[in-house]
């Protein structure tokens, strides 16, 4: 293989940025040796004697007394280089494991990942069957498995390869760091080496100088250590002998340093080592870059519902109780303070009063203009938070003698779309009059161009790659679509007015910020597309969405809950109702619950299926993303303490749990069951109550339109994962047999059977 030549600095810092930390701090460890070590050379003793002995052989020696403390200190530098060097390429692997996590669910996602370094390939197989790098790329495995110390230039073992020069240099660096940290672990210090180079011997007559010879190179410490032999004939006692030692000494690491050649010196293989690593970031960072898709949101960005949804009494503002109790009584229960950093709202709600942080936007990657930076940002957000394949990257076509692309990329959840058109302030912002006119531009721009997308999209169906790099057929013509115009500036106006907007596409002005605000409150592009079309205009200024969202999900609490559906009622359904839109951000109460939900729609998404499924799946995960926030929690609560209670059934019996969600009348159904064990008599089973609970449907309700889904999951013992998936889905009249119809609902209906539960939100 090859190493790539790209931009070390921006590309490993924008893809990997803990692992470029880590490698700038091995750098200033090593620069930090140098200076200590002249220091030490030069305050330290180095002491040279000249023995001559009767027969006129004689010898020159050296020795070096240390200052106090002085090795300890350049033994820790060099320790905390290494240290760092292995945390750089154990950033490696985490850092690629948190940016691909979207794309694939982990294996054992309890192990820790780190980057393997093994003498042997038994050794290096032994690590991976740990998981040490599930969930990286299989060509981040390829290269490291190929650089490994052990493996030979042309792979026979014997040594005679001619092999690639840059994987040869990356092995030693590699063996070098595994056998430095070694030694350390076995207490080893850093140490002197001295190599003599050109001995020199000046006798008083009548001696004459016969040979002189330089001795092996060594260490060079607290024992008198010979650096050269010589003879001199006609020696007599008392002759003058004057001696210079004509010897470098460098500093080393002692043990086990023997150096092949005068070049071989410390300072050349520590530089190799950070080499090596260098060009592992470097190549990581280039491999990632080369995947088709969305990825999760840079690192310095991501904040959890933890970080932003606090009680106010737990402020660090210390709010007193006047203040809060003046907020939960005040009309719309919401305050809002403006720091130079951040935006905080203050919400109340019927546990109390609490504190809503919305960070900034995440930060742009460095490497690409601000333009195509702040597009990757906003597809890599709803990707991050929402789910990849909703996300089409944007398509070019031809158009005449020329080439259109059709907008700067869509979301396409179901029969809804949203067409967004992303507006960057390249350069230094200059007034604020200057830098007001030029959003107002943009939006003026971007609406036309919303409206020209919108009518090419009502023409005719497009094939567009979603963010999991898969082309599908999207049938425009038949989604209900509305516009996104988000604007990226560093420092936006301020209460600045968005003007009315005319036409018959509703078009949404957002800032970037306000944009990740809803995937991260949401965490599902079905409620937040749901959302857009909602509102259907803009908030009434620029940067006004966080506070819009809260004034209407202040709105969603207080109304009243539809009537469930009795049929459901009457067969043991408990009917529940929550806001569409969640006060709390989505997972707060259970992070847990909420990412088992998540994981359940990976399994779905990322399984094996031949491109011509690929639309039907991706109407099946429409459904599954219309769950309704609220009930998400709920679900993945059940889901985990039912894989518990499956998980050591009676011998000779079968464990089911099972619920179905139906959250609307025009919404699809959606079914999941657990049970212990996966067979086809349990697939069987599965798909028979499926289609009962469709067939139940159908009788208060016409199910040419509508679907039932369903996902199973049984656990597995091998170690590989955790679970399996299995997805199901049936539309239209499922057509039972009386037969059919009496043993089914005997099967699920009865008091002894498998119970569900339906649900339905609030409007």
């Amino acid at each position: 293989m090859s190493v790539p030549a790209v931009r070390v600095g921006a590309v490993i810092r924008e893809y990997y940025p803990r692992a470029w930390q880590h490698l700038r701090d091995a750098q200033q460890a090593k620069m930090a040796m140098a200076p200590l070590w002249s220091t030490l050379l030069k305050d330290g003793l180095v002491e040279e004697s000249v023995v001559t002995h009767p027969d006129g052989s004689g010898v020159i020696g050296a020795w070096l007394a240390w200052p106090p403390g002085g090795q300890a200190e350049l033994t820790e530098l060099f320790r905390g280089c290494v240290r760092e060097l292995w945390a750089c390429l154990d950033a490696l692997v985490a850092e690629s494991v948190e940016a691909f996590s979207a794309l694939q669910r982990l294996r054992r996602p309890e192990c820790p990942r780190f980057f393997p370094v093994a003498d042997s390939l038994e050794g290096f197989r032994a690590s991976l069957a740990e998981s040490c790098m599930d969930g990286t790329l299989r060509s981040h495995v390829a290269m490291v498995e190929d650089c490994q110390p052990f493996q030979d230039s042309d792979g026979d073992g014997d040594g005679d390869g001619d092999g690639d020069e840059v994987i040869d240099r990356i092995r030693r660096g590699l063996g070098y760091l595994l056998e430095w940290e070694a030694a350390l672990d076995s207490g080893a210090v850093m140490g002197a080496w001295a190599t003599p180079v050109e001995p020199q011997v000046h006798a008083a007559a009548p001696a004459v100088l016969e040979s002189v010879e330089a001795a092996q190179p060594g260490a060079l410490d607290g024992q008198e250590r010979v650096l050269a032999r010589y003879r001199l004939s006609s020696y007599q006692s008392g002759c003058a002998v004057n001696a210079q030692a004509g010897t470098w000494v460098d500093l080393c690491f002692t043990e086990g340093f023997a150096p092949a050649d005068d070049e071989d010196t410390f300072d050349q293989r520590l530089s190799l080592v950070i080499e090596a690593v260098t060009r592992f970031a470097t190549s990581f960072a280039w491999l990632s870059s080369q995947v088709p898709g969305s990825r999760r949101v840079l690192s310095a960005g991501r904040v959890g519902a933890t970080d932003t949804w606090i009680e106010a009494t737990r402020s660090s503002r210390h709010w007193s109780a006047e203040e809060l109790a003046a907020l939960a009584s005040s009309d719309i229960g919401l305050g809002r303070v403006q720091d130079a950093d951040t935006l905080t709202l203050m919400v109340s709600t019927p546990g109390g009063v609490f504190e809503r942080v919305v960070p900034h936007a995440t930060p742009l990657r460095q490497h690409d203009r601000r333009g195509t930076a702040a597009e990757t940002a906003v597809k890599d957000a709803a990707a991050t938070w929402g789910l990849p394949d909703f996300v089409m990257a944007p398509s070019v076509e031809r158009k005449g003698r020329g080439v259109r692309e059709i907008s700067d990329g869509l979301l396409v959840v179901g029969d809804r779309g949203v067409v967004v058109q992303i507006k960057a302030r390249e350069g230094e912002p200059a007034t604020v009059e200057r830098e007001t006119s030029w959003v107002l531009k943009q939006l003026t721009a971007a609406g036309k161009q919303i409206h020209g997308t919108v009518r090419r999209l009502k023409t005719q169906g497009v094939q567009m790659v979603n963010g999991r790099g898969h082309r599908l057929s999207i049938d425009s013509p038949a989604i209900d679509w509305v516009g996104v115009t988000i604007i990226e500036h560093p420092v936006p106006p301020q209460e600045l007015a968005v003007p009315e907007h005319h036409g018959n596409t509703p078009v949404i002005a957002l800032l970037r910020r306000d944009w990740e605000f809803l995937f991260n409150q949401l965490r599902s592009t079905h409620a937040v597309v749901g959302y857009l079309h909602r509102v259907g205009t803009s908030a009434p200024v620029l940067g006004g969405e966080p506070e819009r969202y809260y004034e209407l999900a202040a709105a969603d609490a207080e109304a009243a809950a539809e009537e469930a559906d009795p049929s459901w009622t009457r067969r043991g359904g408990q009917p529940h109702s929550v806001p569409l839109l969640p006060a709390a951000p989505a997972g707060s109460d259970d992070d847990e619950a909420h990412t088992m939900v998540r994981i359940m729609l990976e399994d779905v998404a990322t399984s094996p299926l031949d491109p011509d499924e690929w639309d039907t799946r991706q109407r099946v995960l429409a459904s599954l993303d219309s769950l309704p926030v609220g009930y998400r929690t709920d679900l993945g609560r059940f889901l985990l303490d039912a894989l518990a209670a499956v998980a050591e059934p009676e011998p000779g019996t079968t464990v089911w749990r099972m619920r179905t969600f139906i959250a609307g009348p025009d919404l699809d159904q959606l079914g999941f069951a657990v049970c212990s064990a996966l067979t086809d008599h349990t697939r069987a089973a599965f798909s028979a109550w499926l289609q009962l609970r469709h067939h139940e449907r159908g009788e208060h309700a016409n199910l040419a339109q509508l679907m039932s889904v369903g996902a199973l999951l049984t656990p597995r013992a091998d170690g590989y994962r955790e679970w399996d998936t299995t997805m199901s889905a049936i539309s239209g009249d499922p057509e039972l047999t009386g037969e059919e119809l009496r043993a089914y609902q005997d099967l699920f209906n009865t008091p002894n059977g498998p119970a569900g539960t339906a649900s339905r939100p609030s409007p």
